[in-house]
C-alpha cells in the first residue's frame, strides 16, 4: 500500500515537473512573440505618416515619442522576462510597462491624432481609448495586488 502511494506521488511530481517545464517554454515563446509584435508596432507607428493613412493627422508627430518609449519599454521588459523571470519581478516590470502604456494611450486620447469622416467613429474611438485606459489602470492594480501577495508569500516561506 505504501509503495503504491509512493508511485502515485512520484507520478504526480513528475507530471507536475513536466507541466512546469512546458509552461516555462510556452512563456518564453509568449515573450518572444510579444517582442516581435512590438517591433512590428514600432515600425508601423513610425511610418503611418509616410504611408499617408487618410485618417491619421500630423498631430501624431506630437505624441510619437511617448508611443515609441512605451513600445520600447515593452520590448525591453519582455527581453528581461527571458533572462530573469521570478514572479515578483514580472509584477514589477508589468506595472512599469502599464504606466508607460497608460501614458501613451492618454497622450493619444488628449491629442487625438485622427480625423475620421464620421462623428460616430470619432466618438467610438474616444470611448475605446477611455476603456483601454481604465483597463490598464485595473490591470496595474491587479499587478500591484499580485506583487504584494508574491512578496508576502516569499516572506512567509523564508520565515518557515
Amino acid at each position: 500500500m505504501k509503495n503504491d502511494e509512493n508511485k502515485i506521488k512520484s507520478f504526480m511530481d513528475n507530471l507536475s515537473a513536466k507541466r512546469r517545464e512546458k509552461n516555462k517554454n510556452s512563456k518564453k515563446s509568449e515573450y518572444i512573440g510579444a517582442i516581435v509584435v512590438n517591433i512590428i508596432l514600432l515600425y508601423i507607428f513610425n511610418n503611418l505618416l509616410n504611408w499617408q493613412v487618410y485618417f491619421i493627422t500630423n498631430a501624431l508627430n506630437e505624441i510619437l515619442w511617448i508611443i515609441n518609449i512605451a513600445i520600447i519599454v515593452t520590448i525591453i521588459g519582455n527581453i528581461m522576462f527571458l533572462i530573469f523571470n521570478p514572479e515578483w519581478f514580472r509584477h514589477i516590470i508589468k506595472i512599469i510597462m502599464n504606466i508607460f502604456a497608460f501614458t501613451a494611450v492618454y497622450s493619444i486620447y488628449s491629442v487625438f491624432p485622427f480625423n475620421f469622416s464620421s462623428f460616430l467613429i470619432d466618438w467610438s474611438v474616444t470611448i475605446a481609448l477611455i476603456f483601454i485606459m481604465v483597463g490598464i489602470v485595473i490591470a496595474t492594480i491587479f499587478e500591484l495586488f499580485f506583487l504584494i501577495i508574491s512578496i508576502l508569500a516569499r516572506f512567509n516561506v523564508i520565515n518557515k
